[in-house]
């Protein structure tokens, strides 16, 4: 699979530190903005990709995410539907998303993609008592190789969590959730349980 450049020409960057760089853009139609956030590490792509896919542990690094439930998967683990559970500073509600999430990886290059967005089947599932549903969710990561090892990792999304929140509030969290969600990853990615993961749909560059 081949992905055309889908990332926003208005992008102003809004942080850099610690080897993470954030970048915000405007929403269409929205008075919401959306992020991409990039860091470099090392990790095989597998690694990476199990690393995301390990729902039952997300908690240890996905800022402010409490759970995760896989709801359905294919056959071949390149596709599922979660739940997931985000929480959200007092005074406000947590909220929940029902997610689609699909693997592919371009034959060529070697780059890994996984795109989410809100499954429409959400309605065939109740909403758990403890939180507003969000009516959608759009993102993708991205693991560029880069020779020796070195992996570009993206981050990019934008969601409206429904309710009442005011677009500040909501605005402020595309900094402070994917700087703290990549701090996380670059924390535990190197250990054994990621790195030795191999999958038959994941080729690693020489």
């Amino acid at each position: 699979m081949v992905w055309a450049d889908d990332t926003p020409t208005d992008l102003k960057l809004v942080l850099d530190k610690q080897n993470i760089k954030i970048w915000s853009y405007q929403v269409p139609k929205s008075s919401l903005y959306g992020f991409k956030a990039v860091t470099t590490v090392k990790s095989s792509l597998a690694g990476l990709v199990g690393l995301i896919t390990d729902t039952e542990h997300a908690s240890r690094w996905l800022y402010r995410t409490s759970e995760i439930d896989v709801l359905q998967r294919s056959e071949n683990n390149q596709a599922f539907t979660i739940r997931v559970v985000t929480d959200f500073p007092w005074p406000f509600t947590d909220r929940e998303a029902l997610v689609d999430v699909r693997i592919a990886q371009d034959p060529k290059t070697a780059k890994v993609r996984i795109d989410s967005s809100e499954s429409p089947n959400a309605a065939n599932y109740p909403v758990k008592e403890c939180c507003l549903r969000m009516p959608m969710v759009q993102g993708y990561w991205s693991f560029k190789p880069l020779g020796n090892g070195m992996v570009e990792v993206t981050m990019s999304g934008h969601a409206d969590p429904g309710g009442r929140i005011p677009a500040t509030a909501v605005n402020f969290l595309i900094q402070e959730h994917p700087y703290n969600t990549l701090k996380g990853l670059r924390k535990i990615i190197g250990e054994p349980s990621y790195q030795k993961l191999q999958y038959v749909y994941i080729r690693e560059l020489p």
